[in-house]
């Protein structure tokens, strides 16, 4: 059953909030899936800066996985450098596997667009107006998915990256695995409180995917990857806000 129908009191308490904080967003009902489209402000120190116009599509199984955010109003290129995938037009707002720093399983829909998506939106601002993407970032496919574990796991070796990811996508890591930080010890006897306390924040569904992106690229996931100092990434910059 979609969300909307198997959980009314959370749609309804969603739809409030979100239609009181921005009144140029709407609530659509089309296929069995909802819709936010409109008018959406970018703020900065609290002035009004820039407005866009967006779809948000939640997904059906809200707020479990992340909305799929589209800008409609033909400002953004769909370029890897704007973080649009080319083919789909699709916003690449945040990692998945990230999501647990920038907006928890919980959180409120309200949550989403006051914080990533206006981060998001306010980057692609300045960057029209000539100015550096203002959070750092990470790269757009296999590279963002090497920094972003590089800086998570503080490491730049791939097979590292992969033997984390394996166990994060594991049914079940069992303690006699060998440790996927390669030093020859079993996990029981190393890293075993670490991998439980990422696969809490990390589903196995999203560690899959990278696991998938990381194999598939190889070692072209780290050529030209941005040599920038770990603080200057976008999760950084975001949490510290």
């Amino acid at each position: 059953m979609i969300w909307q129908r198997k959980n009314p009191f959370l749609y309804g308490r969603e739809r409030a909030e979100v239609e009181s904080h921005f009144p140029d967003l709407h609530f659509i009902e089309e296929h069995g899936f909802v819709f936010l489209r409109g008018s959406f402000p970018v703020l900065y120190e609290g002035r009004p800066l820039d407005r866009y116009t967006i779809e948000v599509q939640l997904a059906r199984n809200h707020p479990a996985e992340l909305p799929i955010v589209r800008e409609i109003g033909g400002r953004i290129p769909h370029h890897s450098d704007r973080h649009v995938n080319a083919d789909t037009g699709i916003a690449c707002v945040l990692i998945p596997d990230e999501r647990w720093r920038l907006w928890p399983v919980g959180e409120s829909l309200l949550g989403y667009l006051t914080g990533p998506l206006h981060s998001f939106f306010l980057a692609q601002t300045m960057v029209e107006e000539g100015e550096p993407w203002p959070f750092g970032q990470w790269a757009h496919g296999p590279k963002g998915v090497f920094q972003f574990y590089r800086e998570l796991l503080d490491t730049t070796e791939l097979k590292v990256m992969i033997a984390y990811l394996a166990c994060l996508s594991a049914e079940n890591p069992k303690g006699h695995w060998p440790c996927p930080c390669q030093n020859g010890k079993r996990l029981r006897d190393c890293h075993s409180a670490e991998i439980k306390n990422l696969r809490r924040n990390i589903s196995r569904k999203d560690a899959a995917a990278s696991l998938a992106i990381l194999k598939t690229a190889g070692v072209s996931a780290i050529e030209l990857t941005e040599a920038k100092p770990l603080a200057n990434s976008l999760c950084n910059r975001l949490n510290h806000r």
